[in-house]
């Protein structure tokens, strides 16, 4: 279609120039040397751009288009609306936290970067160069942001000082900004000693300075533990009302959403605790399984090669039984790495990364093998089939290959599809029959149970006014997530507000979907043919996902 190339082109273009450093991850390479800005005007200029796209998407009548161009459009409107928002609203531009904090965007991504010329690996240099400056933007920025009484969480700022203190502690062999692979036979002699001298004589000394001046001006003003929420911060309750638009896609207040996941984690999940808990150890209480899981150290892992061993088994035995669950596979294969020693304290049990645009590094399956002896191995078959397959690998990975489409559509960032795909798949796999032993299910179990428990925490920090303790509390109560992991959990919630959401409030919707799809089709109801409308037309939000299934199942008729 003749308007929709131009429209994606812009959104695509607009969106790489806001965020360089996931465009250059991605594979787009016309943004290497920029970095984002943080002053108003250019910020201001950003959210005109966004908003723009929301408005010449959203006047398109889709009525007569094809489901695909229809697609398109609806997706170009909902993520232009959902960037010009965060852009308007300011806190998250620049927020200090462990995971979408600016430090993140060049200690994680820059890990990721992959080139195919020199000229390539140039203008990485020139970003480089850049940084200093973005440093200073972004605390100038943050500094903004609490003088209008927008401040960030205790707990986010005090695993952002673990994180810059690992950096600048660590050795120049492992510095991210160091690792890249040049190019066979283009190789330049001098481009690592360039970029070294860098690191050495700016890069570093911007860090250094970038958190002398967060002790300095922001720590001070930081929310406490007790009020660690949204809620307590001004403008925060219309935020975390965004970001419930933004995460679910779905029209529900934030006690809803906390109510369901109160009936999930204390009636639901509790009943199949003490059902597969007399399976798996002859006992028949949630408390007495939450009791063996926590002190039996057979179930916990030995090393990191364990671990990541573990996750390889079971990403191929997967691999091995999705013919007679999907049509569509992808093509490119799932790789596991562990979680960069830096960064690992603070970051979760796991993620995945998809492929860049042009295929040259696998889909990435990330496993944090930090203190693997805290870890319990009986929760990690469920985080496997989540992140890898039938997980995210499936997920973005097709999506990443779609053709004919796009390229946001291929990179789309919609949570309560993927995610709730993700939980989906820990589901899923229990009916392919992937899981080891009981033991194993029950953490198929524990993984739901925290989902669920997640609607309950997210909630009641940002909008009902929990302190930290109280989340921390409610996790240890009704799932048996090691302290380790709920403490990072906890404060990955406190910092990512709402994003918890998008998991448990994902996978309801997908689970209803193929329920209603059951009953309607009845013995015409194909398991593959509904888990290909979940994949192959890449990341939507909720309900235009719901039309797609109802497109499906009408032309099953």
């Amino acid at each position: 279609m003749p308007f929709l190339e131009p429209l994606a082109q812009k959104f695509w273009d607009t969106y790489s120039g806001y965020s360089p450093t996931v465009a250059t991850v991605r594979g787009e390479h016309g943004f290497d040397d920029h970095l984002r800005q943080f002053d108003d005007e250019w910020l201001d200029d950003m959210k005109a751009r966004f908003r723009s796209i929301e408005s010449e998407a959203s006047n398109v009548d889709t009525s007569a288009l094809t489901t695909q161009n229809r697609i398109s459009f609806d997706l170009l409107a909902h993520e232009s609306g959902v960037w010009a928002t965060q852009i308007e609203q300011r806190f998250f531009v620049s927020a200090i936290d462990p995971y979408l904090g600016p430090h993140m965007s060049l200690l994680s991504d820059t890990r990721q970067n992959t080139v195919s010329s020199m000229s390539q690996a140039e203008s990485l240099l020139g970003r480089y160069s850049l940084i200093p400056g973005y440093l200073v933007g972004a605390l100038k920025a943050h500094r903004k942001n609490a003088d209008r009484g927008m401040t960030p969480a205790t707990a986010s700022m005090e695993r952002v000082f673990s994180q810059l203190d690992g950096y600048l502690s660590s050795g120049l062999d492992d510095d991210p900004f160091l690792v890249l692979e040049l190019p066979d036979g283009l190789g330049d002699d001098t481009w690592k000693d360039r970029a070294a001298d860098l690191v050495r004589e700016s890069i570093r000394p911007a860090f250094e300075e970038y958190r002398a001046g967060l002790v300095e001006h922001i720590a001070p003003v930081s929310r406490p533990d007790d009020k660690c929420g949204l809620v307590w911060m001004t403008n925060g309750e219309e935020i975390y009302s965004s970001l419930i638009h933004e995460y679910t896609q779905l029209s529900e207040t934030p006690q809803r959403i906390h109510d369901i996941g109160q009936h999930w984690a204390t009636q639901v999940n509790a009943a199949e605790w003490a059902e597969i808990g007399q399976k798996a150890f002859g006992i028949g209480t949630m408390d007495e399984v939450f009791g063996r899981l926590h002190n039996d150290p057979t179930l916990r892992f030995n090393s990191e090669e364990e671990m990541l061993e573990h996750a390889r088994s079971a990403i191929e035995r997967a691999w091995n039984e999705v013919d007679d669950w999907f049509g569509a596979r992808p093509e490119t294969p799932c790789t596991v790495v562990p979680v960069p020693p830096a960064t690992a304290p603070a970051m979760p049990p796991a993620y995945y990364m998809q492929p860049p645009i042009d295929g040259s590094r696998p889909g990435t399956y990330f496993l944090n093998t930090y203190k693997p002896e805290q870890r319990d191995k009986f929760e990690y078959e469920s985080i496997h089939f989540h992140e890898a397959i039938p997980g995210h690998h499936f997920d973005r990975s097709l999506a990443s290959e779609m053709e004919g489409i796009p390229l946001p559509r291929r990179y789309a960032r919609v949570y309560a599809h993927t995610e709730g795909w993700g939980l989906y798949s820990e589901r899923l796999a229990d009916e392919m029959g992937l899981y080891s032993s009981e033991i194993d299910r029950l953490g198929m179990v524990s993984a739901d149970a925290w989902r669920g428990a997640r609607l309950v925490v997210d909630t009641g920090i940002h909008a009902l006014g929990w302190s930290r303790q109280q989340a921390i509390e409610y996790l240890q109560r009704w799932t048996p997530i090691g302290l380790l992991t709920i403490e990072q959990e906890v404060d990955r919630y406190i910092g990512m507000a709402g994003q918890a959401l998008s998991y448990k409030m994902g996978q309801l919707e997908i689970m209803r979907l193929r329920r209603e799809a059951e009953e309607t089709m009845g013995s015409r109801f194909d398991i593959k043919g509904f888990h290909d409308t979940m994949l192959v037309n890449g990341a939507m939000p909720l309900p235009m996902l719901s039309d797609a299934v109802e497109e499906w199942t009408a032309s099953a008729q």
